[in-house]
């Protein structure tokens, strides 16, 4: 080891590294060749993936994976990266002389080219040579193995795209990825690993090391071993703590902390309320159910965040009473998409539908039918005193028409309207700036002095997880749906309810009135 702990000791794999190791190739065809193909290896930061790289380098340019007129290369996104690579690789040479070719040890096999980023191996014609996106076109390349570095970092897949083509006259071509998970989805890196997890394909091979999302606390030390298999041994547990007491003491490095540490693909845009503050609101023990923690005949606000017709519908209630935010929440989405969109949104919509769990309702069919949902309404608002139901303006119209049919009044409450008694009263909520925002502030202020409360729902956690913000140059804040690729909506129709609460309702005082300080004894 050139480098960090156990510097100038001989490099000794530890038992995960060997499984990866051995995973990749002790495999065989019946022809007798190496069956993997390609190999991701993600896992959190600083848990030694550069030594290991380097290591793999060595392994095939002159160890016994070596072939003849080998090309061995490692990618990465920037120089840096790719010197940071060829550094290790270069200085684990140079520690041994009879790897290091120089003047003073003319029968080292390896020659090394700096300027290049290059190993020269003259005895097999092989090379190892550390590349970056940055360094312009590499078509014409003949890997016959590839080693791309944090490809989580690429902003496109282009370098990827190269070398995985560049492969087609190589008789065991072997491609490995080693990097920390990229936030988004939609990267090249997610979808290779979602590919492999999945894929009926004993060519493709796949190490995920990460803290699955629905961990509750992630700041419990337990579960950090998760995302990262060296620690206590070469990943210092102290500055894993470090890092985690900055996460818990400043939220908006949460996202970070989680997606660089934690090796969970989440998001590091501003999110709406971070995970663990989310986790903070829950009342411990509460009652399961949409419901959630609302009261029978109690005063609520309710807000609807109407979905396209195949799509995810939400209704979140909030307790109307000053000084305290229960939360329940209604989801309805057709029954027939359910295992389709578990799939495309990541969530377990089906487990969530089974009658003893009772979170999520499905109506049958492939299509939302708004006469279910217009029912479902009227029902809850024999259940509560609703005060107003804040909405979206979009396909309202369908909704209210639905409404005159089943004979349940409602009234929208605009300019120059006037009430009518026993009618469910709707108040149009914009969806930009100027009703969000406000909404958002009073959801946050909430969330932060511990007035929101919740029973742990998960479709609503789930919409909470992915919901992100955007801001104007004013800093004004509102939910952005284009940010993120899965629903939000539960998150949505929340932020509207407390919204229309703040709006409305005066918040109760928390301590003396500015007089009764001036007039303690009210001699005045």
């Amino acid at each position: 080891m050139p480098s960090g702990k156990g510097q100038f000791s001989p490099f000794r794999l530890r038992d995960w590294q060997k499984q990866f190791i051995r995973d990749i190739y002790a495999p065989m065809t019946p022809e007798g060749a190496r069956r993997v193909r390609r190999a991701i290896f993600s896992v959190g930061r600083k848990n030694g993936k550069t030594a290991v790289i380097a290591a793999l380098v060595l392994v095939h340019l002159v160890g016994p994976e070596a072939i003849p007129n080998g090309e061995i290369y490692s990618a990465a996104t920037d120089r840096e990266q790719a010197g940071q690579v060829f550094k290790f690789a270069r200085q684990m040479v140079e520690a041994d002389p009879d790897l290091h070719r120089t003047t003073e040890t003319p029968n080292g096999l390896i020659d090394v080219i700096p300027s290049t980023k290059t190993l020269l191996c003259k005895g097999n014609g092989s090379f190892y040579r550390a590349l970056s996106a940055e360094a312009g076109t590499k078509h014409g390349l003949n890997p016959s193995v590839w080693i791309y570095d944090e490809l989580a970092q690429a902003t496109d897949r282009e370098l990827y795209d190269v070398l995985r083509t560049s492969q087609g006259a190589r008789q065991e071509p072997l491609g490995i990825i080693i990097s920390t998970q990229s936030p988004d989805p939609e990267h090249p890196l997610s979808k290779l690993i979602d590919d492999g997890l999945v894929a009926d394909d004993n060519r493709i091979l796949v190490h995920l090391y990460a803290v699955p999302d629905d961990v509750d606390d992630i700041f419990d030390e337990g579960v950090w071993r998760l995302a990262n298999p060296a620690l206590g041994d070469f990943r210092e547990l102290d500055d894993l703590r470090a890092l985690a007491d900055s996460a818990a003491r400043q939220p908006m490095e949460e996202a970070s902390f989680r997606n660089l540490y934690l090796n969970q693909r989440v998001d590091q845009t501003s999110p709406l309320i971070p995970r663990s503050e989310w986790f903070a609101c829950r009342v411990e023990g509460a009652a399961g159910g949409p419901a959630g923690l609302l009261r029978a005949k109690e005063r609520i606000y309710l807000a609807l965040d109407l979905s396209a017709v195949d799509d995810l519908t939400a209704l979140a209630g909030v307790s109307a009473t000053p000084g305290e935010e229960r939360l329940g929440a209604w989801h309805w989405k057709p029954q027939e998409w359910l295992q389709d969109h578990a799939r495309r949104d990541r969530a377990m919509y089906d487990v969530w539908a089974r009658p003893d769990l009772g979170w999520l309702e499905a109506p049958p069919g492939r299509r939302i039918d708004y006469g279910y949902v217009a029912q479902r309404i009227a029902g809850i608002c024999t259940e509560y005193e609703v005060l107003g139901m804040a909405y979206d303006r979009w396909r309202i119209r369908d909704l209210l028409a639905k409404f005159t049919e089943i004979g349940f009044e409602a009234y929208v409450d605009e300019k120059g309207s006037e009430p009518v008694p026993g009618a469910l009263r709707l108040v149009p909520w914009g969806q930009g700036y100027r009703d969000m925002a406000p909404a958002v502030d009073a959801l946050a202020d909430s969330v932060a002095h511990r007035r929101l409360k919740h029973n742990g729902n998960p479709i609503l956690g789930f919409c909470f997880q992915n919901a992100v913000v955007s801001s104007d140059p004013a800093g004004n804040r509102k939910l952005d749906k284009t940010k993120t690729r899965f629903r939000i909506d539960g998150a949505q129709a929340t932020c509207m309810a407390i919204g229309l609460k703040s709006r409305e309702v005066v918040a109760a005082p928390t301590g003396p009135s500015f007089w009764e300080v001036l007039n303690p004894n009210g001699q005045y």
